[in-house]
């Protein structure tokens, strides 16, 4: 290979370790921001953010790699390391090795989400913590499944037919379906978990003292936490204790159903990201059923919560086969029932004596009549709150009604709240025909598109980007096309099932409860749906979509009893810590890295130290324009002069004086370190042993303590990229600043210090105050700060840029010198009015 390409490559590959590194560094400040504030995150996002950190982070090591020539292989056993401890968090893989394979009801609560998923989780959590009436039996673990699996080789098997699946098309999907669950049938259940599995289930039986009926019930890792999978996965009711470990396989089986498996691919999640546990539930046999939501979830400040009903079991209900009883209460003593409909509901799900169950039809004087009493509804809705205070936020609560008159409860998960609020007027009056104006909403919001008329499930695998989705009735079915379409209409349909769930967790625009609307749409026709006003009209409103500028409030839950706050919680050891701070120690090196950031923090150093040709490698020395600068500042600094025109008369010299650089963010970069108050402002240059820790043995000058402490900048007329040793302290600096205010940017990052920890973190809240007031977001933590702006125009960037100079320079040893917040505050003023810090 000749030398020029050699050395183009290494260019390539050391600019694209500048821009990952710049991009997992503000993926983790958004993820960290999230931890920190407590903020509301689905699973889905989080996976999603994971993945793509995951990504970012790879590229960096495998760009080293290709930089350096393979000297650091070692970084991919680290990586591989680091990454498969977050996988396992993230799926619930990492079970630890005492877990049991069942967990009877009586000893779940939340702390065992890990291990029997949230569905299982919380219901025992109301059992036994909150009194609340839920039925008994146990959970087949995570560690269940996991075993299952392993015992039967299926993860080697399934990925061998999952491999080649085509997005587009149906047929794939469903010969897979059809595939895997073959082989998950004819598996064999690994005798520690049959075994434990008739032990449990006879010891219950024991307990009542009858042979008992079973409800066995998906519940998996991240199933019902911000509504991930809902209704997706099997539910089997009425089964005798002879099928348990029988269903137990066709919920496990249910994971690949085509409609999943597409709907995982649409959503980036992989199979193995799935970890199943399977609730085994005593089987109710009620005589109404239904869900209640704790609060309105289109209008959560409205002081109303709602019901729906239907007679028998609910299933028929959550998967959107049946009209259903909906009722609307006020959240105040009594429950007033503001608003009641009464539907229709000719059809109920029975249960048979012998097991399973049957449709049966209800009568035409049942099918008229109310569900529920008002002092029925009096008792939900005082356990629906009960249960929202329990879980400190809205809940989706699944309940029925026993033959003795018992509330009890059966499921509750974290409601998916929005709160739409149009922000912007209409330019003019809509003039298009409605065609409906009669809807209900499910999510709102105005979409628009031809229609596509869905009645099964090979259309969802074509379905048209953009589309509007109409169904005749609600299904889990089709839950996998939804992610592409732009709005969704449902003739039937109710917004308590399932489906509804997943349309609020992917806020696509929804209408349900519209009579006769699919025979009056045609496929391809041009609509757009009003689901905020329950408006459809003829054609594409512009005016409609150019004012929807809707805001949606996130649930005023408490965040951290959510499962995704939990899991990035315990991912967060693995991701934020930064341990290599300082490059001149020993443990600066491939294996001492323990954390994504330490890995980042290495390979952007090692790089730096590649194309500045400090390890002075052959193959390497003939890359050009690098530049030692000459100047007075505490530091060695290093140009590295990307395309070769931003140093004037440096060619042929080594050595080159600032002001030959002509790159605006660099020069206002140096300006701002120079700038005459600066020189006034800079605290004393020497320093007594006595000012610095104890462990320090060096002797204590700026000049000497900086002496092997080299500092680059990489730059070109719109970027650079600085990595900064000053003494004790490192920084970090990464901007771009050109004519595009979209393109604009400036991040930085500090850490360490010369005093002890107190001094560190003074001199961290003065930073941090001077940043926010130059309009930064700013993260500290400990000893570790980062801050980063974004899309204002390049005159403004350019003046922050030398107001960072003067910063930096002004800062870099008040940690010795600061003594309390107060003296903070007075510093970050006297900084804006340019007067002497310490006078």
């Amino acid at each position: 290979m000749g030398a020029e390409r050699l050395i183009r490559e290494k260019y390539v590959a050391f600019l694209t370790i500048l821009a990952e590194n710049s991009h997992s560094l503000e993926l983790m400040t958004e993820l960290e921001k999230k931890l920190l504030e407590n903020r509301l995150i689905s699973i889905p996002y989080l996976k999603n953010m994971v993945k793509n950190l995951s990504k970012s982070v790879f590229s960096v090591v495998d760009n080293l790699e290709r930089l350096s020539g393979d000297d650091y292989t070692a970084l991919n056993d680290t990586y591989d390391t680091i990454e498969r401890e977050i996988r396992e968090i993230l799926t619930g893989s990492k079970i630890p090795s005492y877990t049991p394979v069942v967990i009877p009801m009586d000893d779940i609560h939340c702390g065992h989400i890990d291990k029997v998923g949230s569905k299982m989780a919380n219901l025992g959590e109301l059992r036994n913590h909150y009194n609340i009436k839920v039925p008994d039996g146990f959970a087949l673990t995570a560690c269940a499944y996991t075993h299952f699996a392993e015992y039967n080789d299926l993860a080697k098997k399934i990925a061998r037919i999952q491999a080649d699946l085509d997005i587009s098309n149906s047929q794939h999907f469903l010969q897979a379906e059809k595939e895997i669950k073959a082989i998950i049938r004819e598996a064999v259940i690994p005798p520690e978990i049959e075994d434990a599995v008739n032990k449990i289930s006879r010891d219950l039986e024991k307990k009542y003292g009858r042979a008992m009926y079973w409800a066995v019930r998906s519940s998996a890792i991240g199933e019902d936490q911000e509504n991930s999978f809902a209704g997706q996965f099997s539910s089997l009711l009425n089964v005798p204790t002879d099928q348990i470990l029988d269903k137990f396989k066709e919920v496990v089986a249910s994971k690949y159903n085509a409609r999943n498996m597409l709907y995982q691919r649409m959503k980036d999640i992989r199979s193995d990201d799935v970890n199943m546990s399977v609730g085994v539930i005593e089987m109710v046999r009620p005589t109404a059923s239904g869900v209640m939501y704790t609060v309105e979830p289109m209008r959560p400040d409205s002081g109303e919560l709602v019901v729906s009903a239907i007679w028998g079991l609910g299933q028929l209900l959550v998967e959107g086969v049946t009209s259903a009883d909906m009722f609307i209460l006020k959240r105040e003593p009594g429950f007033p029932v503001i608003r009641e409909e009464i539907a229709q509901k000719e059809m109920c799900l029975r249960w048979l004596e012998a097991g399973g169950v049957q449709h049966e039809m209800t009568g035409e004087e049942k099918c008229r009549r109310s569900c529920l009493t008002h002092e029925q509804l009096q008792l939900l809705a005082e356990a629906g709150l009960k249960i929202e205070k329990s879980f400190k936020g809205p809940q989706d609560i699944e309940w029925c009604f026993d033959q003795d008159g018992n509330l009890v409860v059966v499921q509750t998960r974290p409601l998916h709240v929005l709160d739409y609020t149009r922000r912007r007027e209409l330019k003019a009056p809509v003039t298009a025909p409605a065609i409906a104006g009669d809807g209900r909403t499910v999510a709102g919001g105005v979409g628009a598109g031809k229609v596509c008329k869905v009645t099964d499930i090979h259309q969802i695998f074509t379905f048209p980007e953009g589309g509007v989705m109409v169904l005749k009735n609600s299904s889990p079915r089709f839950i996998g096309a939804l992610a592409k379409a732009g709005a969704v209409i449902v003739e039937k349909g109710n917004r308590t099932d399932h489906m509804s769930s997943v349309i609020r967790e992917l806020n696509v625009p929804c209408l349900v409860k519209i009579p006769s609307i699919f025979s009056t749409l045609t496929d391809g026709q041009e609509i757009t749906v009003d689901a905020t006003e329950g408006i459809i009209y003829e054609g594409r409103v512009t005016e409609l979509l150019e004012a929807d500028d809707t805001v949606v409030k996130d649930p005023s839950v408490d965040v951290t009893q959510t499962e995704s706050h939990w899991l990035l919680s315990r991912m967060a050891e693995y991701i934020f810590p930064l341990h290599l701070t300082d490059p001149r120690v020993s443990d600066f090196r491939a294996d001492g890295c323990t954390t994504w950031h330490d890995i980042l923090r290495f390979c952007h150093e090692t790089a730096l130290n590649e194309i500045f040709l400090l390890k002075k490698k052959g193959k390497v020395n003939r890359i050009k324009n690098v530049y030692r600068v000459l100047t007075d500042l505490p530091f060695t600094l290093f140009v590295f002069d990307l395309f070769g025109t931003s140093v004037q008369g440096g060619r042929d010299n080594r050595e080159i004086k600032p002001e030959q650089v002509n790159a605006p963010p660099f020069c206002e970069l140096w300006k701002g370190m120079t700038a005459p108050d600066v020189t006034r402002n800079r605290p004393n240059q020497q320093m007594d042993a006595r000012d610095l820790p104890s462990t320090t043995t060096r002797t204590t000058t700026v000049e000497t303590i900086a002496e092997d402490a080299k500092s680059y900048a990489v730059v070109t007329p719109e970027y650079l990229n600085l990595s900064l040793s000053m003494g004790y302290h490192y920084v970090t600096l990464d901007c771009y600043i050109a004519e595009d205010p979209y393109s604009n940017y400036i991040t930085l990052s500090f850490k360490g210090g010369a005093a002890d920890t107190k001094g560190r973190q003074l001199r961290f809240l003065l930073i941090a105050e001077i940043l926010q007031q130059l309009g930064f977001d700013v993260t500290v933590k400990k000893d570790y700060l980062k801050a980063g702006i974004k899309a204002e125009d390049s005159e403004e960037l350019l003046r922050i840029i030398y107001e960072l100079g003067r910063m930096l320079a002004v800062t870099r040893l008040l940690d010795v010198a600061l003594e309390d917040e107060e003296m903070v505050r007075e510093c970050a003023r006297k900084f804006h009015d340019h007067k002497p810090l310490l006078a």
